[in-house]
């Protein structure tokens, strides 16, 4: 498991120095040069502080809970190699949800209902993530950066 936030410590020991052991990332130098297991286990997808209703997502290990409105869905195309298992039909628009990867990597079946022990864990480590939480700053819309001001693009307004 690889996220975005490795790649500064992996570039950082490949060329010999060590990361600085409070970011969030790790090395994944080991795993790319010989395929040893990544030390990742899991990551926050997202924790949403500024919206009225509890938001979040994480993995852990091959597990992903989701909290709160996860999006509506795009237009999902089947691929041509998977199996006919039946989809839930839920609609993931609000709510939560429960994957396991590995067995179900197109997320279409929701396990939180049937696997509630999964979920507290998995809930459990969210909230800790929480608690860490730097709040994020969501200003109001500045009508200065429309973009019928600036030839159709948006613009921050001040520049």
């Amino acid at each position: 498991m690889i996220h975005a936030v490795d790649w500064f410590p992996t570039i950082l020991a490949a060329a010999g120095g060590t990361a600085d052991a409070g970011i969030d990332g790790v090395s994944q130098l080991d795993t790319i040069m010989t395929g040893k297991p990544s030390p990742r286990t899991e990551f926050v997808y997202n924790i949403d502080d500024v919206s009225t209703s509890k938001q979040g997502a994480i993995r852990v290990g091959d597990y992903k809970l989701i909290e709160g409105f996860a999006g509506t869905p795009d237009g999902w195309i089947r691929p041509d190699n998977l199996t006919d298992s039946p989809a839930d039909s839920e609609d993931p628009t609000n709510g939560t949800w429960l994957f396991n990867l590995k067995d179900d990597p197109t997320e279409h079946h929701n396990l939180a209902d049937t696997m509630p022990d999964k979920l507290k864990e998995m809930q459990a480590r969210l909230g800790e993530y929480r608690k860490s939480l730097v709040p994020a700053i969501d200003p109001p819309p500045d009508p200065k950066s429309f973009p019928q001001l600036w030839g159709g693009a948006w613009s921050p307004g001040w520049c």
